[in-house]
């Protein structure tokens, strides 16, 4: 049986659910039923698109590799995570938070405020189940298998969206956008963490193709993980431009954005691509002393007017009005 049904709703017509089984949960409106697989729930809308039903089967194959493949441990990475995990952790008590795109519950194992309701979300079942297993937090969390489009939560009814690395995996980021908007509380905060800048797609991108094309290296060293997803494939990040106009048209306020790497962006693309033929014991790591400083260095090229919208990735910090 689910406990904390009360945070839940069909994902469809956003009506309670009931336990019908220990493995089954039931819609009391529409009648949809929703499987429970290791106490996990899987509220996936019914007849799912192929391109969600790739990413899933993707994120499923993956999910052990997932914070080997985005270096998740490193200095120049967890340095930037934590600035909006401070702002999760600052919430009031007894808030109510909700990470889409959770992946292996990282981010969710550094909140260190107790008294918060964690509802820990991704379209893949078995990052769900890994985010369970590596469970370390002390917020009460609930884990759910749901679609970032679809969002299993009642109207006005979370203080605060996380989304990390994940809004560019999603075939339609406005109904994203639209939805955070629908189940957030008034004054609610959606938080948008390390979603790529456009430029490095147009740019940097195809010439790494290129050059790899050129010297053959994927016919001599095979990668150890499964190429990359759809979302990463098809996306073209997203510029200073696109999150304007997502906000303006899911009605939601820009309260603050930053710009992450310039430097470390090119570095990070380059160790990734080294890395992922390396066995984990033979992995390139920078000492953190150097991204200490690679960091201070790229602090200083992004404020400077017109480089600054040069970065590799932006965070941003968004409100609904009440």
């Amino acid at each position: 049986m689910i406990n904390n049904l009360k945070f839940l709703v069909c994902p469809v017509c956003k009506f309670e659910l009931r336990n019908t089984t220990s493995k089954e949960l039931k819609c009391l409106k529409c009648n949809n039923k929703y499987e429970i697989k290791n106490e996990i729930p899987i509220l996936l809308p019914p007849n799912l698109e192929q391109f969600k039903i790739l990413e899933a089967q993707y994120h499923d194959h993956e999910a052990h590799h997932y914070g080997e493949i985005n270096m998740i441990n490193s200095y120049y990475v967890t340095f930037y995570h934590q600035k909006y995990l401070n702002i999760i952790n600052s919430l009031n008590e007894k808030s109510v938070v909700l990470e889409v795109g959770s992946g292996d519950g990282n981010d969710a194992n550094h909140i260190t405020n107790s008294e918060l309701t964690v509802i820990q979300s991704d379209i893949s079942f078995q990052m769900v189940r890994l985010a369970k297993k590596n469970k370390k937090a002390n917020s009460k969390i609930i884990y759910v298998v749901s679609d970032a489009e679809t969002i299993p939560c009642q109207d006005n009814s979370i203080d605060a969206i996380m989304i990390v690395g994940a809004l560019h995996h999603l075939p339609s980021p406005i109904n994203f956008f639209k939805e955070a908007r629908r189940a957030l509380s008034p004054g609610g905060l959606l938080i948008i963490g390390f979603e790529p800048n456009s430029w490095p797609y147009f740019v940097f991108y195809p010439f790494i193709r290129f050059v790899k094309k050129i010297i053959r290296l994927d016919r001599y060293i095979k990668s150890i993980h499964s190429g990359v997803s759809i979302g990463d494939s098809e996306t073209e990040g997203f510029s200073y431009s696109d999150f304007k106009l997502l906000l303006n048209e899911s009605n939601l306020k820009l309260v603050k954005i930053q710009r992450i790497w310039f430097l470390f962006g090119f570095i990070h693309t380059i160790l990734s691509i080294i890395n992922s033929k390396l066995p984990s014991d033979k992995k390139i790591k920078i000492p953190t002393f150097l991204q200490k400083i690679i960091i201070y260095i790229d602090e200083l090229i992004l404020s400077i007017p017109i480089i600054k919208n040069f970065c590799w990735h932006w965070t941003l910090v968004a409100k609904k009005n009440n």
